[in-house]
């Protein structure tokens, strides 16, 4: 059989059944004795066939094809969040059909084509990796009627929570950033801080106002008083000439600075290091930091990076569960709501970047 493909027919021929018990071996059917079904598959085996993903769309009316459409994916939380969404379809038999987009090339057209294209595949449900706010407009907005998910933070612009209650196809999942904020006011405030500054991720990205929205309550809730850096970026090299500018503006920068920096992610946070120790500031003697995401290689940072660790394999596990779920395929993932959006825990990880803060 080297270099043809296999037939239904003749494996059936094969079996010495027919090409509809074949068919019904290959798709899970129950109306099919054991010693059948093994004698077929037994037949399968030896030949080689594989089955005709075309046709097995035709005869059974499904595609067995999830669309991802994603953003942010210069960015290590989207892509490890995709990469555990692939693995997870595998898994269970299905396809995964991925379409990038530029979230800073982004546009209401350009979503719709690419959605659209999707649907003529025959898409059986989408997953939106959405984490700036056009996105997520685009995203709830979509005439799409098969179940769509919505990987993104739970504040913004965007009133989630209403659209879910209009539509039960529509499920959103998040990192719970708020959680992750509120654990870091706590642990600086045992250490005994006072004082921090908070540098902002760029304004358009949900997680970016979800952190320095949190941050905000809760730092001030665990009685530190924090002033922001606006950042605009994820960038460390822009963090690195804000945190920079602010400390050559101070007129006595050791004994003005609060004791602890908080990063909107480890980017910024390396950048803030670098700038630091251009100027002979050590951390943490001189000062605490701390940043979010948890990205390969910041717990051999000097000193290792105290960080926030989202579960983002976790987050694509439950990512494709919904999907299951609202594809009628399993039980709904129960997990605590912000704002309409299910969250995944992301706990605090204390390494050496943070300690008491030095008398002064």
């Amino acid at each position: 059989m080297a270099g043809k493909r296999v037939s239904i027919f003749e494996v059936a021929k094969a079996a010495g059944v027919s090409h509809q018990t074949v068919s019904r071996v290959i798709n899970h059917s129950p109306n099919v004795s054991p010693a059948t079904r093994a004698k077929v598959q037994a037949a399968i085996d030896r030949m080689g066939y594989r089955p005709s993903s075309a046709a097995r769309a035709l005869a059974t009316q499904r595609t067995k094809t999830i669309a991802l459409i994603a953003g942010g994916v210069s960015y290590f939380g989207p892509l490890a969040t995709i990469s555990s969404i692939e693995g997870m379809a595998r898994k269970h038999d299905l396809y995964v059909s991925i379409s990038i987009l530029n979230d800073h090339e982004y546009t209401q057209e350009a979503f719709e084509q690419v959605a659209n294209a999707c649907l003529e595949q025959g898409v059986e449900a989408f997953v939106f990796v959405a984490p700036t706010e056009p996105m997520v407009q685009a995203a709830l907005g979509a005439r799409i009627k098969v179940p769509r998910v919505l990987l993104t933070s739970s504040h913004g612009g965007t009133d989630i929570e209403s659209v879910i209650a209009k539509d039960p196809n529509i499920a959103c999942l998040g990192i719970d950033q708020w959680g992750a904020m509120r654990t870091i006011a706590k642990h600086l405030a045992s250490l005994g801080h006072t004082g921090a500054l908070y540098l902002a991720g760029p304004g358009d990205w949900r997680d970016a106002a979800t952190r320095r929205a949190a941050w905000e309550h809760e730092s001030a809730a665990a009685g530190i008083k924090s002033d922001v850096i606006e950042v605009g970026s994820w960038s460390g090299e822009d963090a690195y000439q804000r945190m920079g500018a602010y400390l050559d503006a101070l007129a006595d920068p050791k004994a003005d600075m609060p004791t602890a920096i908080v990063a909107a992610n480890d980017m910024q946070a390396l950048g803030v290091r670098r700038a630091l120790y251009d100027r002979g500031f050590y951390v943490p003697r001189d000062v605490s930091l701390v940043g979010f995401d948890d990205m390969p290689g910041v717990d051999n940072a000097i000193p290792p990076l105290t960080t926030i660790s989202p579960d983002f394999s976790n987050l694509g596990v439950a990512a494709m569960s919904t999907v299951f779920s609202l594809m009628g395929g399993g039980d709904p993932v129960e997990l605590p709501l912000r704002h309409g959006v299910g969250v995944i825990g992301a706990p605090l990880v204390v390494r050496e970047s943070t300690a008491a803060p030095a008398a002064r």
